[in-house]
């Protein structure tokens, strides 16, 4: 089971989490799931640390693992960046159950030496060469639409047609993102937005101008996506 461990301060702003037991990829047998929560999990240490340059106390990563506390106090930029990978994890956890578990945890003085000790304890190594894809046509297009140098929304479109296993993992990473980015401007952020959810088609604009904390969403949805294409360009293209 993959448990994801949530540290929250007082006024319960995400400060650190823990991210371990889906270590089992392998071969083509990836794991949907497996593969959605490390695209949010993964994302969301990337935004922190090469969107918003944040310093952490601590972090450690494993094959099917990782760790991160932030080194200052959270704020509502890595509220942003934290809450689209929660959201989009609650998403995951409510399909699947019984392969992934949220945990959240205040953070006091026990509770802080446990997380630096999960985190210190994993062994940093990572997995072997993702599955190599022969697929002529790129499957899903994101295309990112921005004023100035903020985003504004952005729309993802599956194309039609039948996928080949070796795709849909990174397909399903794409998505996780996507909806998750989505609901978080949405749901979390109450944002007035245009959305249109249908199948194979996800569109979100904002209706008000872009700020920060939206950026912050964006962002860190954008660093996952450009992940996945530099790994696997038959997955998605970005348009911007």
């Amino acid at each position: 089971m993959i448990v994801a461990e949530i540290y929250t301060q007082n006024d319960g702003k995400i400060a650190a989490f823990v991210m371990r037991g889906h270590s089992s990829f392998g071969g083509h047998g990836y794991d949907i799931y497996c593969a959605e929560v490390s695209v949010l999990s993964q994302s969301a240490y990337f935004a922190i640390r090469q969107y918003l340059n944040r310093d952490v106390a601590v972090e450690n990563y494993e094959h099917g693992g990782l760790g991160v506390e932030l080194k200052d106090a959270p704020d509502d930029l890595t509220e942003a960046v934290f809450q689209t990978m929660l959201i989009g994890l609650r998403r995951v956890a409510e399909i699947a159950p019984e392969v992934v578990r949220i945990e959240t945890i205040e953070l006091d003085e026990a509770a802080e030496k446990n997380l630096q000790s999960k985190i210190n304890s994993m062994t940093q190594s990572r997995g072997g060469e993702l599955p190599k894809l022969s697929v002529e046509e790129v499957k899903i297009l994101a295309e990112i639409f921005q004023t100035g140098n903020k985003v504004t929304g952005f729309s993802v479109e599956e194309r039609s047609g039948e996928m080949v296993s070796e795709l849909k993992i990174y397909c399903a990473g794409v998505w996780a993102l996507t909806k998750a980015a989505a609901s978080c401007v949405k749901d979390f952020l109450k944002r007035d937005v245009e959305f249109s959810s249908e199948a194979g088609r996800l569109t979100v604009m904002l209706k008000n101008p872009p700020d920060e904390v939206t950026e912050a969403v964006f962002q860190t949805m954008l660093i996952g996506l450009r992940e996945i294409e530099k790994i696997a360009p038959q997955a998605v293209k970005i348009i911007s």
